[in-house]
């Protein structure tokens, strides 16, 4: 069994590197990036040198390979996803952000054209959120709304501000309209309807906040037949109004703009006044202590009396991988995703988000031998 990771090196990708080499029933793992940051220490592990946006070349490095996943930042998904179809090869990516999982969507018949399966949005939210989604559904013969929370900690011994997965990916759903599902999609400003909720375990208590998000792309149509009204994100931590601050006074600007006449983008020249002060990434010296918590509650009735299905995931930093929660549990679910391809657990053909083609309980299975928790509450309305 052949895979490549594109994006390996970065946050996201090399945790689906490290899961990936856990599973000694695969002979070769390529890792495709920019450059090199990490060495993996297993002799199936080769890096290439490779720009994504060079299509003919990533064409040719996608060939011979069993299955792709796609940790690169999703501005360039479209791009990958045509050349995976043109090298034939099963495609694995973390989310689109919404308006690009749409584009990924019109891509469906190109692909079963091929005989060939796409999974998007396979990381953590999108991906185990979709496919916790998918289980309480099942639990439920009508849907009328769907609720998807996160919040996150940082209890890091690091004085300085650091970002454990794309800062870019961030900005943009502090900066893009909010959209949530109430009968067709509606939007609203972005961190708009604030609420207080309280996730536990190291969470606690805290604001969360409308954003864009991909799930709202795809399970109002998965769940359309069980008569699905309202599907709703929202997130939050307790440093996230510090970001939409530096947002709210421009620097989440992707626009250029002249100052003392000369060009610059704010979102770029932030980035580089933070990474130049060692303010972008954390240093590798630094083990990153976060927990997040992710909460899926679907609402309806089952033999038709209501009820409320609430299942939450937990997760939390590794410090054999040296990674943040928020690394590991998006890089993790894409790598459970692509050995269920390889083994055959997982047959198919065109693109498909995941609460549609992932088993739910082999997959929380597998989560479950990575430390990753899934807890599961349903309750009746008896009133």
């Amino acid at each position: 069994m052949r895979v490549i990771v594109l994006g390996g090196m970065g946050l996201t990708g090399r945790c689906a590197v490290f899961d990936l080499i856990n599973n000694e029933k695969i002979d070769e793992i390529t890792v495709g990036d920019i450059s090199k940051t990490v060495d993996f220490n297993d002799k199936r592990v080769k890096y290439v040198k490779l720009d994504v946006s060079n299509h003919e070349e990533l064409v040719k490095t996608l060939r011979g390979n069993d299955v792709l996943i796609n940790a690169v930042q999703y501005y360039h998904n479209i791009g990958i996803m045509k050349a995976a179809l043109e090298a034939k090869i099963p495609y694995i990516d973390f989310g689109g952000l919404h308006h690009v999982t749409l584009e990924q969507m019109n891509l469906d018949q190109d692909f079963k054209n091929q005989g060939i399966l796409a999974i998007i949005g396979m990381g953590a939210q999108p991906g185990i959120s979709n496919i916790m989604a998918s289980y309480a559904a099942s639990r439920l013969d009508k849907i009328d709304e769907i609720f998807i929370r996160d919040a996150w900690a940082d209890k890091t011994n690091y004085s300085k501000l650091f970002f454990t997965w794309s800062p870019s990916t961030l900005f943009d759903e502090l900066t893009l309209p909010a959209i949530h599902y109430a009968n067709g999609y509606v939007q609203s400003e972005p961190f708009s309807s604030p609420e207080e909720y309280d996730f536990g375990w190291e969470i606690g208590k805290v604001k969360i906040f409308r954003s864009i998000h991909s799930e709202i792309a795809t399970l109002p149509s998965s769940f359309a037949e069980k008569g699905i009204k309202y599907v709703e994100w929202k997130e939050g931590s307790a440093d996230i109004e510090k970001m939409k601050f530096l947002t709210d006074i421009g620097f989440g600007k992707r626009e250029k703009m002249t100052v003392d006449g000369k060009e610059i983008v704010p979102r770029d020249f932030l980035f580089q006044i933070l990474g130049s002060q060692g303010m972008l990434i954390p240093p590798q010296e630094v083990q990153v202590r976060d927990y997040e918590v992710t909460v899926v509650e679907a609402r309806g009735t089952d033999d038709g009396r209501p009820k409320n299905v609430k299942i939450s995931a937990y997760f939390k930093f590794d410090e054999k991988w040296k990674v943040s929660a928020s690394q590991k549990e998006v890089g993790v679910p894409g790598s459970i995703v692509a050995q269920m391809i390889m083994n055959g657990v997982i047959k198919g053909k065109g693109v498909k988000p995941p609460e549609q083609i992932v088993p739910t309980k082999q997959f929380f299975s597998e989560l479950s031998k990575r430390d990753i928790k899934i807890k599961v509450e349903e309750k009746y309305d008896i009133n």
